[in-house]
């Protein structure tokens, strides 16, 4: 999921909310990153979570039941999240992870 404004206009569309619990009900990889993780509270899925998003959305994560870790990426099951743009290679390091976990069924050490 993007960062930026984007996820403020996307949240409001019930489809798109539909996507990512539809992703997370099948454990499909899901990565967010900077404001992106708001979809995921609007979504409902981030109870008893351990995720990240830029500074500002901490406490929103928060509310929606998760738990805020400040870190430039944090890997919680199928979910990728991290904080900025400045956090980008640790993100994109851990979804490839993921997808290739994906691809061969077994976890990338």
């Amino acid at each position: 999921m993007p960062g930026g404004r984007a996820p403020e206009k996307l949240r409001k569309n019930a489809k798109v909310l539909e996507v990512v619990r539809a992703f997370f009900s099948a454990d499909k990889p899901v990565a967010a990153i900077c404001h992106g993780p708001e979809l995921l509270a609007s979504a409902g899925v981030l109870r008893n979570r351990s995720a990240t998003g830029y500074r500002t959305v901490a406490q929103e994560l928060e509310a929606a039941g998760a738990r805020y870790r400040d870190a430039e990426v944090v890997v919680d099951g199928n979910l990728v999240t991290s904080r900025q743009p400045s956090d980008l290679p640790a993100f994109m390091r851990e979804i490839v992870k993921k997808l290739r976990e994906r691809r061969s069924g077994q976890p990338d050490g």
